[in-house]
């Protein structure tokens, strides 16, 4: 048996595609609300190793619970094959970063443990990190393609968009505001740094906070380019990719293990730390619009191939039958 554990019920209508493939037979399992802290994580992990059989599989969509499940394991003498998604490790010297990196290092070194990475470079910078020789499966992360809200309305000249959560160097972000003052920045930060950074809202920038999805996209799109500065080696605002690039939208992103799997080879534009590098490549793609156009439906098509549901969900199965001939490994 096959349990796929979810940290948040919001997941579960862009995962209905597993139930196409010979992904049908997993158990998908959504909490009632979405997992908060590690208590409730706790919860859930428990729960299905006392309810699952020797030799049945754990899935963990948050690597975190992949983690955790196997610790569970470990102290509750149970054996089962745990697989933790997308390993997301940052690299701060914080307390809790420590501890998590003894918890990481320890479950990733057990042969019970199998992860994946959405980047081979990644891959390599988490074994460096962690002092550790960890084969990952290279997992994409899911392109769903329902992001194109075909827009018609008029494309501001001379914009750019950055929003999202994850990963965002929004320091970085607002001193280039100054430094471009000539160039329309629309921002969407969290509603923890809206008040931090709502004083920037000179004539260039505009700053929103918590608004829909819809409006998000809409803001998008009524902008030349997408641009993500990125504080973290670890994946960080693929969503906000997938979604400029359905739209038809450049990238340019920080320069990292991991943006370098999804928009090198002409697919994005990415930027060492630089503001004067930052501001080199926004202006020359601003004035070279036919140019950006082509390296955005590089990536689109990219992602339409390497990224799909149908690819994503016979990786995984692949994976959970300890299938990999053929498939690539990271590490």
């Amino acid at each position: 048996m096959v349990y796929f554990l979810f940290d948040n019920p919001a997941d579960k209508r862009n995962m209905e595609f597993l139930k196409k493939y010979g992904t049908a037979s997993f158990d998908l399992i959504f909490p009632p609300e979405q997992c908060r802290s590690v208590k409730s994580m706790m919860k859930v992990c428990y729960k299905y190793i006392q309810k699952s059989n020797t030799g049945d599989t754990i899935v963990c969509w948050y690597d975190f619970m992949g983690i955790l499940c196997w610790w569970l394991c470990e102290i509750l003498h149970k054996k089962r094959k745990i697989v933790a998604l997308n390993i997301l490790l940052k690299n701060k010297e914080t307390l809790k970063n420590k501890v998590a990196r003894f918890l990481y290092r320890q479950a990733l070194k057990s042969a019970n443990l199998n992860a994946t990475v959405t980047s081979k470079e990644y891959g390599k910078s988490v074994n460096k990190l962690l002092n550790i020789k960890k084969k990952y499966v290279l997992l994409h992360d899911i392109y769903h393609g329902q992001y194109n809200i075909c827009y018609k309305g008029q494309v501001k000249e001379n914009s750019v968009f950055c929003g999202g959560r994850n990963g965002r160097d929004w320091n970085f972000l607002f001193q280039l505001t100054e430094k471009m003052p000539d160039i329309q920045f629309n921002v969407v930060v969290p509603k923890e740094q809206f008040e931090q950074y709502r004083s920037y809202g000179r004539n260039n920038v505009s700053i929103e906070t918590e608004i829909s999805e819809k409006n998000f996209l809409e803001l998008m799109c009524q902008s030349s380019l997408v641009i993500m500065p990125l504080n973290t080696e670890a994946p960080a605002g693929l969503i906000a990719m997938f979604q400029a690039a359905s739209n038809g939208k450049l990238i340019i992103a920080s320069d990292t293990v991991a943006t370098k799997e999804y928009l090198a080879i002409n697919r994005g534009v990415l930027c060492k730390y630089s503001f004067d590098e930052w501001e080199r490549q926004i202006r020359y793609w601003l004035a070279h619009k036919k140019e950006a156009q082509g390296r955005a439906l590089n990536f689109q098509k990219f992602l339409e191939n390497e990224c799909s549901e149908r690819k994503y969900a016979e990786i995984l199965q692949r994976l959970v039958n300890g299938d990999y001939e053929g498939l690539e490994i990271a590490g």
